[in-house]
């Protein structure tokens, strides 16, 4: 799903025509991309998996908020059969900027083999939830890139102002190592 659609933003643009809109296409998916891997969230709904070599010993962070939900854990018994893991083992922590889930309990003995845990979980913004300012971002940045498709202005020779950065710095997230945004 595009964070922004194709008729929003040739609205914003004022392009009352269709002869470019494959190209507008292709900008607002460049500039969803761009925003999404510099605020490490995902604009829309995406189904995410992480796979593990064992039972962690206390948590998982789960990278690429906003969380929505657990989809499955499953896991491989020592017969080699896939099961799924019972709620009652774990519990999802959203507390801080990235949820965690947390194993607890007597947890299944697993196979030998790899990989034999797999955490399957659904994040993103719905778009009922995206924020405005994030979809403007996208606009501003796809719009930026059809109307001065290279990073400097032929009339004046300096770059093209990037608009968008003091937005999405509001909404960098840590990575897994606690670096800061690119």
């Amino acid at each position: 799903m595009a964070a922004v659609s194709l008729n929003t933003f040739k609205a914003m643009l004022r392009v009352d025509f269709e002869a470019d809109d494959a190209l507008l296409v292709f900008y607002l998916d460049a500039a969803q991309a761009f925003i999404e891997r510099h605020t490490r969230r995902h604009l829309s709904t995406s189904s995410k998996t992480i796979v593990l070599r064992e039972w962690p010993t206390a948590e998982v962070t789960l990278p690429f908020p906003p969380f929505q939900s657990i989809t499955s854990i499953s896991y491989r018994d020592t017969d080699g059969a896939t099961q799924s893991l019972t709620t009652s083992n774990y519990e999802v922590e959203t507390d801080g900027a990235l949820p965690r889930v947390r194993f607890y309990g007597s947890l299944p003995d697993l196979h030998d083999e790899i990989p034999r845990v797999t955490i399957v979980w659904s994040a993103g913004y719905t778009a009922s939830t995206l924020p405005h300012d994030l979809q403007l971002a996208v606009m501003r940045l796809a719009g930026t890139f059809y109307m001065n498709p290279e990073a400097v202005s032929m009339l004046n020779l300096v770059q093209v102002p990037f608009g968008v950065r003091a937005v999405i710095d509001n909404y960098a997230c840590p990575t897994l190592s606690g670096g800061a945004p690119e």
